[in-house]
């Protein structure tokens, strides 16, 4: 374990990765209250290599990813250490469209979630957020918006919102190395003497007494605190909360979660010559059927070491509603079941498989793509996205209090309520803005 564990805290925050990074760095501004920021991870800090936009440090044996056991044997990867998985992600930050917020909690207004996107993606914001510029662009990239600008509006570049159309992808980073949340939250406040840092620290259960939560434990020791911040992941979360037998949640042996499932068109390139390397995903269509139709770089095995080659792709992921899965506790671990698509979703990526098919046959790509190599992978694969074990409206109150359950709190993609056409990343970081913001104020002058 890296840093002193005292025995009590006024708050404890489970996990230091997008979320915990905003609320940890957000609470510990009060300097009379106590944070401890728990982190089952290493206390490392990725070097430049590990940060490039053009590789991803998920391969088996990294310090910065762990592997999570999924039924149907799909690899499910999450990030761990500081930062969590915005140290291992593409580097897509992409807000969601404002009406995929309709359904969340009535406090949540419009003006709220645009100034907490802001902080983060606004100018000189948190996360250096920026739109991959044209000369940044993979040769594929320029062909598979030129196609769709045909029929689509595209989004202007400096548009923070997406549209439905081409939607060149916003990423944070500094040049081409990843942003991470502990970069833009924790690093600059690493200094305050009231915030603790625990790493290599896994927390195994949640103290509970009655229909209070009154700490944590990890390995044989205890923490006690006023309030227990559950910033996890959807499923590292979920995977404590199944653990540790709460009592508004008693005899509940699964919690639901939702993923966005995805098919791979791949195709064969005409020529066989090494490309610039370029970040994985650099523009993405949003249809009016809720598909978001990614346009990969490269094959995946130039992005992650030691994966077979199977050949570049364009993904054709169902956004809304999701699939619905669930996680659930195995002999040795969380158990994931991603769920599978819903008739009405299958037929939207059917037609969304057959659109892209017809578009790499087209004149656009006739210099790209080698005749007769275009199939659809018959493996349904995954984003690696799920959210929505947890969700504010419906076992948690909008600031993520959980309810029946005094002194705990979830701040992560748990809480998400509904699906969003893009990404959860940007989304997630800005809940935690967001949720911190509130409680500041709460404490500052009372309920």
């Amino acid at each position: 374990m890296r840093g002193l564990l005292p025995t009590t805290a006024d708050v404890v925050i489970v996990g230091a990765g997008s979320a915990g990074c905003v609320i940890a760095e957000r609470l510990s501004r009060d300097s009379a209250r106590s944070v401890v920021l728990v982190e089952r991870g290493p206390r490392v800090w990725p070097s430049a290599a590990v940060l490039e936009l053009s590789h991803l440090p998920i391969e088996p044996g990294t310090d910065f990813a762990v592997d999570i056991e999924e039924m149907s044997g799909l690899g499910v990867v999450r990030g761990r250490g500081l930062g969590g998985s915005s140290v291992v992600n593409g580097g897509y930050f992409l807000r969601w469209h404002p009406d995929d917020f309709v359904g969340w909690p009535d406090d949540w207004t419009s003006d709220d979630i645009a100034a907490a996107y802001h902080e983060l993606d606004g100018p000189h914001g948190t996360m250096g957020v920026s739109t991959f510029a044209d000369d940044e662009l993979a040769d594929v990239v320029e062909h598979f918006e030129t196609y769709w600008a045909k029929e689509l509006p595209v989004r202007a570049p400096r548009d923070a919102w997406p549209i439905i159309g081409v939607n060149r992808v916003r990423s944070n980073r500094d040049g081409r190395l990843r942003r991470t949340a502990a970069e833009a939250y924790l690093r600059p406040v690493a200094d305050r003497s009231n915030l603790s840092v625990v790493t290599d620290a896994e927390v195994a259960q949640l103290i509970v007494s009655g229909s209070r939560v009154d700490g944590v434990r990890i390995g044989d020791e205890a923490l006690s605190t006023g309030e227990v911040v559950l910033s996890a992941g959807t499923l590292g979360t979920a995977a404590i909360l199944l653990h540790s037998g709460l009592g508004a949640l008693a005899g509940i042996r699964e919690l639901p979660i939702h993923e966005h499932r995805e098919i791979l068109v791949h195709y064969r390139r005409r020529d066989v010559v090494a490309h610039r390397r370029t970040a994985l995903l650099q523009s993405v269509v949003h249809t009016a059927d809720d598909l978001e139709i990614r346009c990969y770089s490269d094959d995946m095995a130039n992005y992650v070491n030691g994966i077979p080659r199977s050949g570049p792709a364009i993904g054709v992921a169902v956004m809304r509603p999701g699939s619905a899965g669930s996680i659930r506790i195995g002999p040795s671990g969380p158990i994931v079941d991603l769920g599978s698509m819903d008739p009405a979703s299958a037929h939207k990526a059917e037609c969304g498989v057959d659109a892209v098919a017809t578009m790499l046959a087209s004149s656009d790509f006739v210099d790209i793509v080698e005749p007769g190599s275009i199939a659809a992978d018959p493996v349904v694969r995954t984003s690696q996205h799920a959210w929505g074990s947890m969700p504010m409206g419906k076992r948690t109150d909008s600031l993520g209090g959980v309810d029946g359950i005094a002194g705990l709190r979830i701040v992560d993609g748990s809480l998400l309520p509904t699906a969003g056409r893009s990404g959860p990343h940007a989304t997630i970081m800005m809940v935690a803005v967001r949720i911190a913001d509130e409680l500041i104020q709460t404490r500052r002058h009372g309920p």
